[in-house]
């Protein structure tokens, strides 16, 4: 038993155990991270749950007045598509790998950005008619861009075939394997079943240029680009970023024409015109021949009247 006036031992925690210095307290711009992180989560909770309510207004106002209540594919539609891309075998299969071995050429922001893209990606082949497989490659594990896919509720979920510290040169057949750059001298008529086409991951705003390229020839992949200039003209440069480089090839993968999947995906804002040679000679004889009736018919305003006799 213990005696009336033994002091009770003082409760050890990290503060007061010896040997133990406290905690170095967080700085400012830490703290402000921090709630910027924690609101931007929440902010992200509420727009998803007015996204739901908005989705059930729809379909009540739709029921109500004897309209279908979804437009497009159902979501069982869209999965068994996937299921059947992903169970397709590797000779019939278009693959698409995105790399993502840049981890440590782009800062937060364009990390951000990448992941965005990914996520678009994902949602680009989840609707289309015929998806592609595709990979996410060369994601370093607890790297910068395995951090911000952490950021997104399920991304373990997608239907995408992740690879961890692993690029596409280990994963498919060298032979097979297509990187798509800008700096290419072959043309990508169409995407071939059993080949792997892959697209650079990397937003560095023009910082890197050539890079992709130049890794890819290293690497003795055959590179190609898309047919841009072949089928229109644009007002700015030719350089797509990577969500619309895979719109690009899933809808010529799923049989249509480039002139028509180039002006359906890239933005309004690059002036995109078809070209059009047939039209255009045409033209071209059709004003040369008026240039010279006009011709004619100003010398013979200029040629003297003849004499009345």
């Amino acid at each position: 038993m213990e005696t009336e006036g033994h002091e009770q031992p003082a409760e050890i925690t990290l503060t007061t155990c010896p040997g133990t210095t406290p905690c170095t307290p967080l700085s400012k711009n830490q703290l402000k991270k921090q709630r910027k992180l924690a609101e931007m989560v929440e902010l992200r909770k509420l727009r998803r749950q007015k996204e739901r309510e908005r989705r059930k207004e729809k379909k009540a106002q739709a029921k109500a007045l004897g309209l279908p209540s979804s437009v497009g594919p159902s979501r069982k539609e869209l999965k068994r598509r996937q299921m059947t891309a992903s169970n397709q075998n590797a000779a019939d299969a278009v693959n698409v790998a995105i790399d993502l071995n840049y981890d440590d050429l782009m800062q937060e922001r364009d990390i951000s950005k990448c992941v965005k893209q990914c996520l678009r990606i994902y949602t680009i082949n989840r609707r289309s008619e015929q998806p592609l497989r595709l990979h996410f490659t060369g994601i370093k594990r607890d790297g910068h861009i395995h951090d911000s896919f952490k950021k997104n509720d399920g991304w373990e979920n997608w239907n995408v075939e992740y690879h961890f510290d692993r690029l596409h040169t280990d994963i498919f057949d060298k032979e097979k394997v297509i990187y798509l750059t800008c700096e290419s001298d072959t043309v990508l008529e169409k995407p071939q079943p059993g080949h792997t086409y892959v697209i650079g991951g990397l937003v560095d705003h023009n910082h890197f240029k050539g890079l992709c390229h130049q890794r890819a020839t290293t690497d003795g992949l055959a590179t190609a680009r898309l047919p841009l200039s072949e089928h229109v003209d644009m007002k700015t440069r030719s350089v797509l970023s990577t969500f619309h480089v895979f719109e690009l090839l899933t809808r010529v993968a799923a049989g249509q024409d480039w002139t028509e999947a180039i002006l359906e995906t890239v933005p309004q804002r690059k002036g995109a015109k078809a070209k059009n040679t047939k039209e255009s000679s045409t033209k071209t004889e059709q004003e040369s021949f008026d240039e010279q009736e006009e011709e004619e018919q100003e010398e013979n305003e200029k040629e003297p009247s003849l004499p009345m006799s």
